[in-house]
C-alpha cells in the first residue's frame, strides 16, 4: 500500500525479524541437565510435527502462509508471519475484501475476519478476549501476572477503569497537566533557548507518559519514585518480549522452559520489584485507615480505587497496578510519538492546533470540557490512529464453543479469531485513504450524523484502533485525554522538527503489531506559549 510522506511505510522485509527466529532458544547452550534438554527437544519435535489443526484443513478458508510440502513444523510460516504479516493480509483483503482467511501466527493459527463481520461478533459471549490474553501471553506462568489480573473472572482492573478512571476524568485533568509540566521541565532542558536539542522520541515520551499516568494511578507518593517508574516503563516490553520468545516453544514445554529463559527471568524480576514498591505504600495506607477511618478520604487514586472495588476480597495490588499501567503507558506513548512525527511531516497543521488549544484553555482552563473542545487535535489523533494503529488486526478472541457466522464461516472451539483493520485504509470508506489528513474527522463532525462517529474515542468496523464492542478499550477516554494534555504542553511550549538529513521515520511491523519508529529522533526548541499552561 502506498503511503504519503505524512503517514507511514512498512518495509517489505524486516531484517530484525530474522533475529527473533535466529535467537530461538538453544537448550544445549543453556545450563540445563542433558536429560531435561533431550526430553524437551524430543517433546518439541513431537509436538510440532503432530500439532492439531482443529479440523481446519477441510473448512475451505484459505491459508495465507501454509507449510511448504517438505515442512514438518510451523517454523517457516511463523517466520513469514513475523516478517510479512501486513503484506500478506493487505494483499488478501485487497483482492477479497469480505472473505475470511487464515494465518499461522506465533501464537497459533488465526482466522482473520473482514470488518463487515465486526458488528456480528463484537458482543458475542462465545468469543472470549480474556481467554485470548491467557493463551497469547502465558498468563498462568510466573512473570506474566500483569496479563492475568486484567483478565481474571473478577475483572477488577476493567471495573476500576470503567467506574473510577472514566468517572473522574474531569477531576484528574489538572493533576495530569501539572505533572506534565513538571516532567517536561526535567526531561526537556532548554539551554539558552536558541539551540535545537535532539532526543530519541520514544525514550523521552515513554518517560513522560509513565510519570503522568502514575500520578493518577498512584498519586504523588510513587509517581516520581524512580524504582516504580523503572518497572512501569520496562515491564510491558519485557513481558511481551518474553511471551514472544516463549511462544516459539511448543506449549507443553513452556511450563519448564520459562524457568530458564533470561527474558522470562527478567519479567519475574520486574514483578518482584513491583511488589516491593507497591506493598509498603498499600500497607501504610491500610494502617492509616484502621487508625482513622476519615483518612480514607485523603486517597483518591487507582491504588485506592482497587481497594474499594475489591471490597475486602483478596487481590494482588501490585499486579493490578502493573495491569493498568500496561494498558495505558506504552499505547499512549506510541500514539503521542506518532502524532508528533505526523505533525513534523505536516507543519501547516501545527499553528491551527496551537490556536485551538490556547483558545480552549483560555475559556475553560484544565477541564474535561476544554479537552473536548480541542476538536482539531481530536481529529489529528484519530487520523494518526487510522493510518498507524497499534495493530493490523483487532478484536482478538478465542472461541469457547463452535460458532458459525452469518456468512457460513465456521469458528471451531479453541481457535483464535481477529478482525482485519484494513477498513481504515479502504478508499471505499475514506477518500485519499493513503494520505494523512489532520482535518479529515473534523470535517466529518460537521457533516450529517458525524458528530459521534468522528470522535477519537468512537469505535466501529471501519475504525478499530481501540477495538470495538463490549471489549473495546475501556481506558480509551482517559488515554485520549492524557494524550491531548501531553500534546498541548509539547506544542505550546516547543517547536518540533526532524533532524536535517535524517531518514524518514518508518513504523515497525512485527507480526500483527505496528509501532511508531523506536529509533526516530526529533529536535525541539523552546518557544513562548500562547497561554501559560502551567498557571491555569
Amino acid at each position: 500500500m502506498a503511503t504519503s510522506a505524512g503517514s507511514f511505510s512498512v518495509p517489505s522485509s524486516v531484517p530484525w525479524a530474522d533475529l527473533a527466529f535466529k535467537s530461538m532458544p538453544d537448550p544445549s547452550a543453556k545450563a540445563l541437565p542433558y536429560l531435561i534438554t533431550a526430553i524437551l527437544l524430543a517433546f518439541a519435535v513431537y509436538s510440532l510435527s503432530h500439532s492439531s489443526r482443529l479440523g481446519w484443513a477441510d473448512d475451505g478458508i484459505p491459508h495465507l502462509n501454509p507449510r511448504g510440502p517438505l515442512e514438518f513444523t510451523d517454523a517457516g510460516p511463523k517466520k513469514q508471519f513475523v516478517a510479512g504479516a501486513r503484506q500478506l493480509v493487505a494483499a488478501w483483503f485487497a483482492a477479497h475484501p469480505d472473505r475470511p482467511a487464515r494465518m499461522t501466527s506465533d501464537f497459533g493459527d488465526v482466522t482473520l475476519l473482514p470488518p463487515s463481520l465486526a458488528n456480528e461478533i463484537r458482543n458475542d459471549d462465545r468469543l472470549s478476549f480474556s481467554r485470548w490474553t491467557y493463551k497469547a501471553f502465558h498468563a498462568h506462568l510466573p512473570g506474566f501476572e500483569g496479563f492475568r489480573e486484567g483478565s481474571r473472572d473478577s475483572h477488577i482492573v476493567q471495573a476500576v477503569i470503567l467506574k473510577d478512571l472514566t468517572k473522574y476524568l474531569n477531576k484528574v485533568t489538572a493533576p495530569l497537566s501539572e505533572e506534565t509540566g513538571l516532567t517536561l521541565a526535567e526531561l526537556l532542558p532548554t539551554g539558552d533557548g536558541k539551540e535545537w536539542q535532539t532526543i530519541n522520541l520514544r525514550e523521552t515520551m515513554l518517560r513522560v507518559v509513565a510519570r503522568i499516568s502514575s500520578r493518577v494511578f498512584l498519586g504523588e507518593e510513587l509517581c516520581r519514585d524512580e524504582a516504580w517508574l523503572d518497572v512501569t516503563r520496562n515491564y510491558t516490553l519485557a513481558a511481551m518480549a518474553a511471551a514472544a520468545e516463549l511462544r516459539l516453544w511448543p506449549s507443553p514445554t513452556r511450563l519448564v522452559v520459562h524457568w530458564f529463559l533470561p527474558s522470562c527471568r527478567r519479567a519475574r524480576a520486574l514483578v518482584a520489584a513491583a511488589r516491593r514498591a507497591i506493598e509498603p505504600v498499600l500497607e501504610q495506607r491500610r494502617r492509616a485507615k484502621r487508625e482513622n477511618a476519615e483518612s480514607a478520604a485523603m486517597f483518591d487514586d487507582a491504588l485506592e480505587w482497587f481497594e474499594r472495588t475489591a471490597g475486602g476480597r483478596d487481590y494482588d495490588a501490585a499486579i493490578a497496578q502493573l495491569s493498568i499501567s500496561m494498558a495505558a503507558i506504552h499505547t499512549t506513548t506510541d500514539l503521542v510519538c506518532q502524532v508528533l512525527l505526523d505533525l513534523a511531516a505536516h507543519p501547516d497543521v501545527v499553528e491551527p492546533l496551537r490556536e485551538e488549544i490556547a483558545a480552549a484553555l483560555r475559556d475553560g482552563g484544565w477541564r474535561k470540557t476544554s479537552l473536548y473542545n480541542m476538536r482539531l487535535l481530536d481529529s489529528v489523533i484519530k487520523e494518526t490512529q487510522r493510518l498507524k494503529p497499534i495493530g493490523i488486526v483487532a478484536m482478538r478472541r478465542v472461541a469457547l464453543s463452535d460458532v458459525t457466522l452469518s456468512d457460513g464461516t465456521a469458528i471451531h472451539k479453541g481457535s483464535v479469531v481477529a478482525v482485519s483493520s484494513h477498513g481504515m485504509w479502504d478508499e471505499a470508506v475514506h477518500a485519499n485513504a493513503d494520505t494523512w489528513d489532520g482535518q479529515r474527522f473534523l470535517r466529518m463532525r460537521s457533516g450529517s450524523g458525524g458528530e459521534h462517529a468522528a470522535q477519537s474515542v468512537s469505535t466501529g468496523p471501519d475504525h478499530l484502533a481501540f477495538g470495538h464492542g463490549r471489549h473495546a478499550c475501556p481506558g480509551r477516554f482517559f488515554a485520549v485525554n492524557e494524550a491531548k494534555i501531553a500534546l498541548a504542553h509539547l506544542l505550546l511550549k516547543f517547536d518540533w522538527r526532524l533532524p536535517a538529513g535524517a531518514p524518514p521515520p518508518v513504523a515497525r511491523a512485527m507480526g500483527f503489531n505496528l509501532a511508531a519508529d523506536p529509533f526516530a529522533s526529533m529536535q525541539y526548541r523552546p518557544r513562548e506559549p500562547e497561554v501559560d499552561v502551567d498557571a491555569l
